[in-house]
Formats: structure tokens, C-alpha cells, sequence
């Protein structure tokens, strides 16, 4: 039977995991949604400024206020355990900080670019969004694979009631149950997945997909008319030779009357094998040649 004691221990455990777990996840669904965005400052369709705001705003307002001062706790008491992993918890503790003076600097410059302040250079901005995000996927990653599960291998009992003393309940204003004002966009375009900007970033990937998809049918459907035709060539010689060899006087006439015919039907097949691969090639090559042509085409657009 299991104590009451034993209980208490995971059931104080559990709640901290389940808490941070939970936000890892929102904080993964953010970093997502963001790189929709990010990708499409490579492209000529233009990102929407205002949401790349709001998801830095969002991660100032609750992960850095919330979320990492809940891990700070855990790390500061994981931290007494001679272990191995002290480098590792004093190593992200340092990147709290650098994430939230990081997501503040962002937010800022988004902002500015939003009230027209600033002129957007897309290939700076890219290269600043995608480095924060990077650090933002490996500092969780760390903390995952690496942190979490000695923490749940070597806090005590008390260590663990005294977190989850500490919890209190908190509404996400993106994730919770009740969404703020200010996020109401940015919750439609979470909840929608794959949504209109998904659709316009990964748009000229579909027509190229499906380009290569058509090329290769056509492809296919021409080596197919090939063998069809080698197979009843085939069997128009054996035809016509049979019928040669039973017509001729002698083997001398059936031979040179052989020739003339099998010469023909030689040039013949050799003109409509030619035939069969113009057409194919050309079946092949249009799919692409028109899908390149809506490519650009949506990409002006955009």
C-alpha cells in the first residue's frame, strides 16, 4: 500500500512537471507560429508585423514573468546537488535572463517597425528573430532531456512541496481558458493551425510538389505508350514476316521482300518512338514551366 507521504511526494512533483511541461508546450505552439512569419521575410509576400509583436509581447508578459521564475525555483534547489548537472542549471538560469533582455529588444524593435519608426530590413530582422528562436528551442531542449529528468530524480520531498507551495494559479491569456483582449488575434491564428499565412508561405511549395507529381505521370505515361508500341511492333514482324515467308517462290525472294519490309517497319518505329518521346517531354516539361510561371505569379501578389 502506498503511503500517504508517497503520495503527497508525486502529487507535489507531478503538479510542478505538469505546470512546466505545459507551458513548454505553449512556449513550442509561440515558436512555431513564429517561424511562419519569420520564413516569410525570405520571400516577397511581407510578414505580419503586428503578430511577430504581439507573440514577443506574450512572452515577455507570461513566460518570463511566470514560467521562468517557476524554473529559477526549481534550478536554485537543483543546484545544491553535486551531480553533474550544476553547470548545466547555472548555464540556464543565466539564459532567463538573456531570453527576457532578448524578447524585450525584440518587442521594442517590432514595435517601432509597426508605428513606422524604422525601416524594415528583412534580411537583419530574419537573421535577429531566427537566433532568438534557435536559443529559445535548444534552452528547452536542455531543459527537457536534461534537467527536468534529474530533477525528478533527485529533489526531496521537501524540495518539491516547497515549489508547488509556491504555485498559484495563473490563465494563460493565450493558452487559458479565458483569452485577454489584446491576444485575441494572436489565439485565432494558434487555434486555427494551419491557417491563411501557413497557405501563403508554403504556397509556391505545393505548386512545385505538385509540378514534379504531374512531370513524373507524364513521364510515366509515356514509357508505358513506349512498350505498348515495341510490344505490337513486335508483333506486326512476326506478322509480316510469317506471311512473307509463306507468299515467297523461294528463300531468295522471301528475303529480299523481308528486307524492304522490315526496313519500313524499322523507320516506322524508330519515327514514332521519336513521337512518343517529343510528347512525353513536352507532357513533362509544361506542368513545371506553367507552375513556375503561378509561382511567380502568386509571389507578386503576395
Amino acid at each position: 500500500m502506498v503511503s500517504t507521504t508517497r503520495k503527497n511526494i508525486d502529487a507535489n512533483r507531478q503538479k510542478v512537471m505538469h505546470r512546466l511541461r505545459s507551458e513548454h508546450t505553449y512556449i513550442g505552439t509561440l515558436r512555431e507560429a513564429m517561424s511562419v512569419e519569420i520564413n516569410k521575410l525570405t520571400r516577397r509576400t511581407e510578414p505580419d508585423l503586428v503578430m511577430l509583436r504581439d507573440m514577443l509581447r506574450y512572452l515577455m508578459e507570461y513566460p518570463d514573468v511566470h514560467h521562468h521564475p517557476l524554473e529559477d525555483q526549481l534550478f536554485a534547489k537543483l543546484a545544491t546537488h553535486r551531480d553533474g548537472v550544476r553547470s548545466e542549471v547555472v548555464e540556464l538560469l543565466a539564459e532567463h535572463k538573456d531570453l527576457a533582455r532578448e524578447s524585450v529588444h525584440l518587442y521594442h524593435k517590432l514595435d517601432a517597425l509597426v508605428l513606422g519608426d524604422e525601416k524594415l530590413q528583412k534580411n537583419l530582422l530574419r537573421a535577429s528573430l531566427t537566433d532568438f528562436l534557435e536559443l529559445y528551442g535548444e534552452h528547452v531542449r536542455r531543459e527537457e532531456t536534461i534537467v527536468f529528468p534529474a530533477a525528478e530524480a533527485l529533489l526531496s520531498p521537501e524540495e518539491w512541496r516547497d515549489i508547488a507551495r509556491k504555485l498559484h494559479t495563473i490563465d494563460d491569456p493565450v493558452f487559458g481558458m479565458s483569452v485577454s483582449e489584446q491576444y485575441a488575434r494572436l489565439r485565432r491564428r494558434i487555434s486555427e493551425g494551419v491557417d491563411v499565412a501557413v497557405a501563403n508561405v508554403v504556397i509556391s511549395e505545393i505548386l512545385g510538389l505538385y509540378a514534379l507529381i504531374d512531370a513524373f505521370g507524364a513521364v510515366s505515361e509515356g514509357a508505358e505508350e513506349l512498350m505498348t508500341f515495341n510490344s505490337q511492333q513486335l508483333r506486326d514482324f512476326k506478322r509480316e514476316n510469317r506471311i512473307l515467308f509463306s507468299d515467297s517462290e523461294s528463300v531468295a525472294e522471301a528475303i529480299s521482300n523481308a528486307i524492304k519490309v522490315n526496313r519500313r517497319l524499322i523507320g516506322k518505329g524508330w519515327s514514332q518512338r521519336l513521337k512518343i518521346v517529343k510528347k512525353t517531354a513536352r507532357a513533362a516539361y509544361l506542368p513545371l514551366a506553367e507552375n513556375v510561371g503561378a509561382i511567380a505569379n502568386y509571389n507578386v501578389r503576395g
